[in-house]
């Protein structure tokens, strides 16, 4: 595990808005040539999710953190964070909520399509049945995304999967 301590800073990006960048020194030891920049971060030992070491454009890299997370932890832009990174070591870059798991070992042609995703895909579908609460509506959207892949033959219509959600809902 690697630690240092960094203050959150705003970027100009149309889509992510803070960031913490990482000493180069901590990205060289977690970044090996032969694998991905998957990582946990864990901030001020109270927030821990997986999430990626990203380049910054400058040779170095950063890492992305959210509102949310700021205000779950009390702090703001400028302020430092202690922050602690360990590789991922998980199949998909993120935990696999049991309900997407079960779909998936019910439905063998859905998962042959689903692991012949790229990882990014992989992980934004998981994401999108892992931000819900509820277990019925988990297994209604793992099934909605893995009837989207036989429909689309394994492909990914985000648009297309997204109203179909939508009509899953109605």
């Amino acid at each position: 595990m690697e630690s240092f301590s960094a203050p959150v800073v705003k970027i100009d990006s149309p889509v992510w808005t803070f960031v913490i960048r990482v000493p180069d020194a901590v990205a060289e030891k977690l970044i090996p040539k032969t694998t991905d920049k998957r990582v946990i971060c864990t901030f001020n030992s109270k927030i821990s999710k997986p999430c990626a070491l990203m380049p910054s454009g400058e040779g170095s890299y950063h890492i992305l953190i959210n509102k949310k997370e700021l205000r779950e932890l009390g702090t703001d832009i400028g302020e430092t964070l202690r922050v602690a990174l360990k590789p991922d070591t998980s199949a998909y870059g993120m935990p696999m909520d049991e309900e997407f798991r079960a779909v998936l070992d019910s439905d063998p042609e859905g998962e042959r399509l689903f692991e012949a995703l790229t990882p990014g895909k992989k992980r934004t579908l998981l994401y999108m049945v892992g931000k819900l609460k509820s277990t019925p509506l988990k297994i209604q959207r793992a099934v909605t995304i893995i009837d989207h892949l036989k429909t689309t033959g394994g492909q990914v219509d985000y648009k297309l999967l997204n109203r179909e959600i939508r009509e899953q809902k109605r």
